[in-house]
């Protein structure tokens, strides 16, 4: 299938998903339940992945093509809810409290150390047992189709001319999401005017709508506008071009020496039995390594990057204390 071809589908489940009214939830009609892999044949009720994104997101895509993967393994119907609210802390509290059994779990991203280093959280890392990290997925720049800015110079010459006129979208402030903007405008001497939403899919429709200027976003999330004449990207920030979207250059091609994005992950109730999580870090570690998700890595745009649970704990420890130092210079840490 042609990455266009399947961009195209992707997006018109999602608008189908949302002109229906969607209630977060996988339609569980669309899971076949097959029978389960020896390995794994002790879930024996339906699993639960919650969202802390509405749905459309990257973070929403990627749970329910991974949902699909594992209710094949496991031969139980696995369901994607979308919890969504204060900039990821509706969902990420939903992912801590959930009944400690192994059949809740959550797909964290960046905004899960964001909220912490802010004090906007109830939760702390320990609250989380890192299954697998899946991915990284670097920020890109992007703009409406009928946007009089034909590269990331111009907007941003523009914007050094004009301080706080150009609006742009995130998913709260603090978020991974503005601090992205927050380096470039950095980087290039600018400031903007910032725009807050419930998820990257809703500022994406903001911006294909007019309401808003620019985005510093994933790119996942824009291709498909991309395709339609919606949208433009102008920028990546990413160490080098993406693979599926080569095209576009990155910002420190562009003398921007920007690399920033978010990450994608699989997390449970840290007080699940020691034996459930073994089982959950090799059923979604198969999940990972299938021909299926690798594919729709590939045709998607997220970057594979795949973490142990160990490892994965290590990243986030880390990460929590980058991201301190970042919103201290931003002037939004925990005061």
């Amino acid at each position: 299938m042609k990455k266009g071809n399947g961009y195209f589908l992707l997006t018109l489940g999602i608008a189908a998903m949302l002109l229906g009214g969607c209630s977060g939830r996988s339609d569980p009609e669309l899971a076949q339940k097959e029978s389960p892999t020896p390995e794994f044949s002790s879930f024996n009720s339906e699993v639960e992945i919650i969202c802390p994104w509405a749905p459309g997101g990257s973070a929403d895509v990627n749970a329910r093509r991974l949902s699909q993967i594992v209710g094949e393994k496991i031969g139980q119907v696995v369901m994607v809810t979308n919890q969504t609210g204060a900039g990821g802390a509706v969902g990420f509290s939903a992912q801590k409290e959930a009944e400690p059994d192994g059949y809740t779990l959550g797909i964290v991203t960046a905004e899960l150390n964001t909220l912490l280093a802010q004090g906007k959280a109830d939760y702390k890392l320990e609250d989380f047992y890192p299954i697998i990290r899946m991915n990284t997925i670097p920020a890109c720049v992007a703009v409406p189709a009928d946007s009089p800015f034909q590269t990331l110079e111009e907007l941003l010459a523009y914007a050094k001319e004009h301080p706080e006129e150009l609006r742009t979208g995130d998913v709260g402030i603090g978020s991974i999401w503005h601090i992205c903007a927050a380096k470039l405008e950095e980087a290039a001497g600018v400031k903007f005017s910032h725009v807050s939403f419930e998820g990257a899919a809703l500022a994406a429709v903001a911006l294909t709508n007019g309401e808003l200027d620019l985005v510093t976003l994933e790119p996942s999330v824009f291709q498909p506008y991309v395709e339609e004449g919606k949208a433009r990207i102008l920028a990546v920030m990413s160490e080098e071009r993406l693979k599926a979207f080569e095209q576009y250059p990155t910002c420190k091609e562009l003398g921007y020496p920007i690399v920033a994005g978010s990450f994608q992950g699989i997390v449970c109730p840290s007080d699940v039995p020691d034996e459930r999580k073994a089982e959950l870090e090799r059923l979604f570690t198969e999940a990972y390594e299938s021909e299926e998700y690798q594919n729709f890595c590939e045709e998607y745009g997220v970057e594979k990057s795949f973490l142990n649970s160990a490892d994965f704990q290590t990243f986030l420890e880390e990460d929590l204390e980058h991201v301190k130092e970042n919103l201290k210079e931003m002037g939004l840490d925990k005061k």
